[in-house]
């Protein structure tokens, strides 16, 4: 047990460093890409990844959480063979519908661009993004599925670690045109989903049905087999979990751009991103996390899964709040680092740190109810963010802009954190809580 967990930290501490070589990288690439393209490109720029992220979000279709909950639940049994299916299956669902989102992306870049945010030298960018649309899917996917296979550090790498620096690698090897830099992105990705796939040919072997161990073959016994249901069942409520998150990411952002120019919009999302680093922890400490909740909810073992949570709230705690602390005290210099023309976001950077720090005492929670099919009081929940995102944001963008925009931000994520502890505790510490949701 003792070397157990030397080897689980050692695992947390390699994840850590790959995430710390991605803060590196997408800090640097946001400074290096606001001095090279000046505000108002750089503002486009942030536009233009803010579209990507959407588009991508509805292409996976909710598949990537399922599929990281499906390899983990049914390797924990033995059942390969079934981990294999819903593999395949998510990469061909996820990589048809990435295809079709691109082609969609390219036919409304005239449009969203002279339209919605009257930026007509947004288009080509735009254009060019379509590019970025299936490369970022299937490296998504295919680092959640690494992820499925308890290969944390590989699923990292792929998914987070690796693009941002071949990102800073182009921008210090001269690129500073706005469209350059949009196709270096699809290079970047494109290289990122290529070792995903070679990562995962590796452990195909893993997909094959195997003998359960006598551990997980007692605790499920103990509480009754109980089948998955289709990953498509899975995926349902958690793409719209996914599609909500990534709304609640791009909605101030979109928003923005139609009141304010190009330069507030750049400012106001080099603040976001910032804060949004605080992330890295959680999606670190988290991606080691889902597959064991995910094994541990199939094997019935509910007090050690409570327990391994309790810890995972720890850690991130203790890690991510001294970074909050930093973009509340001292936002000016974060924003210095930048460059010239984004330190007027420094009240919406302490803002954005506040909600932040709520996410940080109450985080992967959303992340504990995925991995054990709770699917659809998530939606619920995350319906109620953005239901609070929309009004907020139609009251206070308007009004306060970049300060506006801030705060509906900071709300909404503060809202997630908490409404998914309080659900969490009605599901696992009361059996009557559990029965109502169970029937909703």
């Amino acid at each position: 047990m003792r070397l157990q967990t030397w080897r689980a930290l050692g695992r947390y501490g390699i994840g850590l460093g790959l995430r710390g070589v991605e803060v590196v990288g997408k800090l640097g690439l946001y400074i290096i890409a606001a001095r090279a393209l000046g505000a108002h490109d750089a503002g486009l720029f942030f536009l233009c990844l803010t579209w990507i992220g959407l588009a991508s979000t509805m292409a996976r279709l909710g598949l990537e959480r399922a599929i990281t909950r499906h390899i983990a639940a049914e390797l924990a049994i033995g059942q390969g063979r079934a981990a294999g299916r819903d593999l395949r299956t998510g990469l061909i669902g996820t990589g048809l519908a990435a295809t079709l989102a691109a082609a969609v992306a390219y036919a409304l870049a005239g449009p969203a661009s002279h339209l919605l945010f009257g930026a007509p030298d947004l288009e080509t960018p735009l254009r060019l993004s379509a590019l970025v649309l299936l490369p970022q899917t299937l490296t998504i996917t295919l680092g959640s599925a690494l992820a499925g296979l308890k290969r944390g550090i590989a699923a990292q790498f792929v998914q987070n670690a690796l693009w941002p620096v071949l990102m800073l690698a182009a921008l210090l090897a001269g690129i500073s045109s706005l469209d350059s830099l949009i196709l270096a992105l699809a290079g970047a990705l494109t290289l990122s989903a290529l070792v995903g796939m070679a990562l995962l040919a590796r452990d195909r072997h893993r997909f094959t049905d195997r003998p359960v161990p006598a551990d997980a073959t007692a605790s499920v016994d103990d509480r009754g087999a109980e089948a998955l249901p289709s990953l498509w069942h899975t995926a349902r409520p958690l793409f719209v979990v996914e599609l909500v998150q990534v709304s609640l990411a791009s909605l101030p952002v979109l928003a923005l751009g139609v009141f304010v120019d190009a330069a507030s919009v750049g400012a106001f999302s080099v603040a976001n991103r910032i804060s949004m680093l605080v992330w890295v922890v959680v999606i670190c400490i988290g991606t080691f996390a889902a597959p064991n909740y995910a094994e541990l909810h199939r094997r019935g073992e509910t007090s050690r899964l409570l327990a391994m949570n309790r810890g995972v709230m720890l850690t991130v705690a203790a890690l991510g709040l001294p970074m909050v602390s930093v973009m509340m005290v001292v936002p000016e210099l974060l924003l210095d680092l930048i460059g010239q023309g984004f330190d007027s976001a420094a009240t919406a950077l302490r803002i954005l740190a506040v909600g932040q720090m709520i996410h940080c005492l109450l985080a992967c929670q959303d992340i504990l109810l995925a991995m054990t099919g709770h699917g659809r009081a998530l939606r619920r929940l995350n319906l109620l963010q953005l239901a609070a995102c929309i009004l907020l944001g139609a009251v206070l963008i308007p009004l306060f802009g970049m300060t506006g925009a801030a705060a509906v931000t900071a709300l909404t994520v503060a809202q997630g954190a908490i409404g998914t502890t309080l659900v969490r505790l009605l599901l696992f510490r009361s059996p009557k809580g559990a029965a109502v949701f169970k029937r909703a």
